[in-house]
């Protein structure tokens, strides 16, 4: 094959130009520089820019940039001001977000921030003889815009005939590298322009402005590489190997992320809440990028997490529905449909190797190592510069001045380990291009056709080396029959510059027979079969998994508890207190409980490892409540299913007193009280601390025929709600007044009766041997008796006469006493002591 590329000539002399002018007036300020040779190729370079061609390449460019950057800007700008717009500004016009993110400045920011990928955020201010200085850095790079800035300009430049390979790479370096100094620096002074200022007042300023070195070295070096690649002669390109294995890096990683990019778009927007915007979908256009990354790491078994540090590890506290506090794997996706990923990476490393081996050419050997190792290196470097510009992170510091220096920083992105999978992911690639085009071709030649391209794959037939310049157009695609028409052809394989290939050319190949295809046929068909069941396998493993979820523990404890089992409830969670504490965690308590909880949602807050933390809301009588619950990570089943730990019981302390019953009733069971008295030594009462589920409980104490008391509600809500208490208040029965009332009558009848009425607690009156005569008039009608024991009669009327003397005759007197005693227990029978009148 004819060898059309132009050899690199660093040797030969450049064309002579026209004589400089005299010094004495020279035309230029680079007159002198041309006796260097490097430094005339520099001059030239430099002057080169000034030409009528080079100005419209760098309009264009510029164009293309800006554009690019524009989209991107009001794919961030139009949700943001419409959710500023609902949320409403405060009644300043500083304060006033939407009126600010429609301003020039604001677009400018944003504009430099999708270049620059990322904002810098600085302020100062302070009150309450307090004074401080903020400094962040918020980091989100636009993957879509670099890919697609290095695109367009790619095409522009070949499109201008920039890219005629008529020199050297060292001259292709330089003059992309003018042109990329060139734009980085008008993208920089426009990003100048973007600087917004926030004022609070007199207490708070702060200026929010895009990170003006990421605008300059992402124009930078997207610039430089892209025009490099399109101007630089096709040997540097094209003959090394391991250029060979960056081509094909970048290829595979594009359609990496163009597919998993798309997945993740599809799930966004069939995931997305129903009160939200379509405006804010707009967002994901610049996430283009990051979102391919994210799922293709996903895909390939890798993770994504966060990284926190510093002060901002004291977030999680205040932001954990906000900030993602776990790692994120594939089968954390979706109860673990996340898993199909799998699938579709199997496709991709198949359609990708089919495709990069038929472009790579065919050898005679068959299977050659030596062109296999260099995508997955690239790969690997190539994803670690991915996995770094993905990064999103927020960091910085604040200085104040009563407390210091405090800094903090967190991140979310993919992890080290992912890189890894992916270039395992790349190495599978390569491997399995230097035997899958074979093999497709002889089980569906035409399929071939389809995956590579008929040009590709007609050359691959050949046995012709593969093509290094980009193919002109033709008019029509060869058919299948160009296909076997080329196959009649055995030209060797040789490179770009003319050496050969690793490896010996390989003949033309035949068509298949019939035999070499049933053969075919029944190895693809058993890898496809190997395939499915082990994709079957791996998706029942993550099915069977999703299922195994932290919060299926919780939901099944508090099923139990719902249910009333607390036996099950309790060997399930052990509440870890002591045996006197968890007396009414038994089934004859929540089992006859007035009302029990009723689980409403448990929600997954983070997934660890080793842990998860789970939000369980549940409800008792109609009021919502809310405990989060750590659960640990168990031993694996079959050292492949995932087991879970709930080590927290949901128990909340109570309390129970009762002024008179040392044993009470909660539910069917008996709960002894503990007596104790009271600050002064004079009364007595008991009492019970110990714990129990969630519930209402009626809560009594056993009665008899002179005391009862009313049943009590214990509500047992929350372990962080009011103290659960219940306190048992004894009343006395009509029995024990009519009791007392006897008791009264039989001291006042004693009390006119000789010889008692000479008793301690008869009115002093009535205590005399000189009475002819006394009686009760009326007795007490009723008793009034109190908490402590107490009583008091009402009153009672007695009549007497004192003995006449010889100077009086007395007549018949009344005297009216009320009596006071008290009632002393003795198990359940009630002890009356009528202990005196009274002395009004």
């Amino acid at each position: 094959m004819e060898n059309t590329q132009l050899p690199d000539d660093p040797k030969v002399p450049p064309a002579p130009s026209d004589p400089l002018p005299a010094p004495a007036a020279p035309a230029n300020p680079f007159q002198n520089a041309g006796q260097n040779r490097q430094v005339r190729k520099f001059t030239n370079a430099v002057l080169e820019l000034k030409s009528r061609a080079s100005l419209e390449l760098l309009g264009f460019q510029a164009g293309a940039i800006a554009a690019i950057g524009i989209v991107l800007a009001l794919c961030y700008l139009i949700p943001l001001a419409s959710m500023a717009k609902e949320i409403g500004g405060g009644s300043s016009a500083e304060f006033n977000v939407a009126s600010q993110l429609n301003s020039f400045k604001a677009f400018i920011m944003v504009f430099g921030a999708v270049l620059g990928g990322g904002l810098k955020i600085t302020g100062s201010g302070g009150g309450f003889g307090m004074f401080g200085e903020l400094s962040l850095a918020f980091a989100l790079v636009s993957v879509t815009s670099i890919v697609a800035i290095c695109a367009a300009n790619y095409l522009i430049v070949r499109k201008l005939r920039r890219g005629a390979r008529n020199g050297g790479w060292k001259s292709a370096a330089l003059a992309s590298g003018l042109h990329a100094l060139v734009l980085a620096l008008v993208f920089l002074v426009i990003a100048l322009f973007g600087k917004l200022s926030i004022q609070g007042g007199e207490f708070f300023s702060a200026a929010v402005s895009p990170r003006y070195a990421g605008v300059f070295f992402t124009i930078a070096l997207a610039v430089f590489f892209s025009q490099f690649l399109a101007t630089a002669p096709q040997r540097a390109n094209a003959g090394s190997p391991l250029l060979t294995g960056v081509r094909e890096a970048v290829a595979l990683a594009v359609s990496t992320l163009a597919a998993f990019a798309l997945v993740g778009i599809i799930a966004a927007f069939t995931q997305r809440p129903d009160d939200m915007p379509w405006s804010l979908g707009l967002i994901l256009l610049p996430l283009l990028g990051t979102i391919g990354s994210y799922v293709a790491a996903l895909g390939f078994l890798g993770a994504l997490a966060p990284n926190v540090s510093g002060m901002a590890s004291f977030l999680g506290e205040y932001t954990a529905d906000a900030m993602p506090e776990s790692v994120l794997r594939i089968w954390d996706i979706a109860d673990g449909k996340g898993a199909w990923l799998l699938v579709l990476s199997a496709l991709l490393v198949l359609l990708a190797a089919i495709r990069i081996g038929v472009h790579r050419g065919r050898l005679a050997a068959g299977f050659n190592l030596q062109r296999a190792w260099q995508l997955p290196v690239a790969a690997l470097v190539l994803w670690m510069i991915l996995a770094g510009l993905t990064n999103i992170s927020l960091g910085g510091a604040i200085t104040a001045n009563e407390m210091g220096n405090m800094s903090g920083s967190m991140s979310y992105g993919i992890t080290w380990y992912s890189v890894i999978f992916l270039a395992l992911g790349a190495a599978v690639v390569s491997l399995l291009a230097e035997i899958l085009p074979l093999q497709v071709y002889r089980f569906a030649p035409s399929l071939l056709a389809v995956i590579a391209g008929k040009d590709a794959a007609a050359r691959w037939v050949s046995g012709q080396a593969p093509a290094v310049a980009p193919a002109s157009p033709v008019a029509a695609a060869p058919s299948q029959a160009a296909l076997v028409a080329a196959a009649a052809q055995s030209t060797p394989a040789v490179s770009a510059d003319g050496q050969p290939m690793a490896g010996e050319p390989a003949p033309a190949l035949a068509p298949a027979s019939e035999e070499s295809k049933k053969k075919a046929k029944a190895v693809g068909f058993s890898v496809l079969a190997l395939a499915v069941i082990a994709g079957l396998g791996f998706g029942a493993i993550a099915y069977l998994n999703g299922q195994r979820k932290p919060e299926a523990e919780v939901e099944k404890y508090l099923a139990l508890l719902a249910e009333g089992q607390a036996g099950k409830a309790t060997e399930m969670v052990d509440p870890g207190i002591d045996n006197a504490s968890r007396v009414l965690l038994s089934g004859d308590v929540l089992g006859n409980a007035k009302q029990r909880l009723e689980l409403v949602d448990v929600i997954e807050e983070s997934k660890g490892k080793d842990s998860a933390r789970v939000r369980a809301i549940y409800s008792i009588n109609g009021e919502r409540h809310e405990r989060s619950f750590n659960v640990d990570a168990g031993d694996k089943d079959f050292g492949l299913l995932d087991t879970w730990v709930l080590n927290e019981a949901l128990i909340v302390p109570v309390e129970i007193t009762s002024d008179k019953s040392s044993e009470v009733t909660v539910g069917k069971a008996k709960v002894k009280l503990l007596e104790s008295e009271d600050y002064y030594g004079e009364g007595r009462s008991f009492t019970g601390s110990f714990y129990a589920y969630p519930g209402i409980y009626d809560v009594s104490a056993p009665g008899n025929e002179y005391l009862t008391s009313e049943a009590q509600e214990l509500r047992v809500n929350h372990p962080d709600s009011q103290p659960a208490q219940a306190a048992l208040v004894t009343t006395t029965t009509e029995k024990l007044d009519e009791l007392v009332l006897d008791e009264v009558k039989k001291f006042a009848t004693a009390c006119v009766t000789v010889p008692t009425n000479l008793d301690d607690g008869c009115p002093s009156t009535l205590q005399s041997k000189d009475i002819a005569s006394f009686s009760v008039k009326s007795h007490a009608e009723s008793v009034a008796i109190e908490e402590s024991g107490s009583f008091s009669s009402s009153e009672i009327v007695f009549k007497y006469k004192l003995n006449d003397t010889e100077f009086i005759d007395y007549d018949e007197e009344e005297l009216t006493r009320s009596f006071t005693g008290s009632v002393d227990w003795y198990g359940e029978k009630p002890q009356v002591t009528v202990e005196g009148a009274s002395w009004w």
